[in-house]
């Protein structure tokens, strides 16, 4: 009767696989899709009130508004929506 040592036997555990290519080419199209708007507007709602200011200063307002947008709405939204086409590449079940 052998004894095996318990690293012999031991196997590593697999590497989780991220999403492939296509779903995170179809994932970025939606969310351009849907920041470009939302973008467009928040730069129209800030511009008469930073009227004169430097862009980065401007952006320096713009940018959290987005992150939040993007973060807390538009993201999830789209996952919501859209994962089973991110993940699939089908619109039908």
């Amino acid at each position: 009767m052998s004894v095996q040592s318990a690293t012999a036997t031991a196997t590593v555990p697999a590497k989780p696989v991220g999403p492939s290519l296509a779903a995170r080419t179809r994932m970025a199209l939606l969310v351009l899709v849907a920041v470009y708007p939302v973008i467009t507007a928040i730069i129209y709602l800030v511009a008469p009130f930073t009227e004169g200011w430097p862009v980065w200063e401007r952006n320096f307002v713009v940018a959290p508004l987005m992150v939040v947008a993007m973060v807390y709405f538009i993201i999830p939204g789209i996952q919501s929506r859209f994962g089973r086409f991110i993940a699939t590449g089908r619109i039908n079940k």
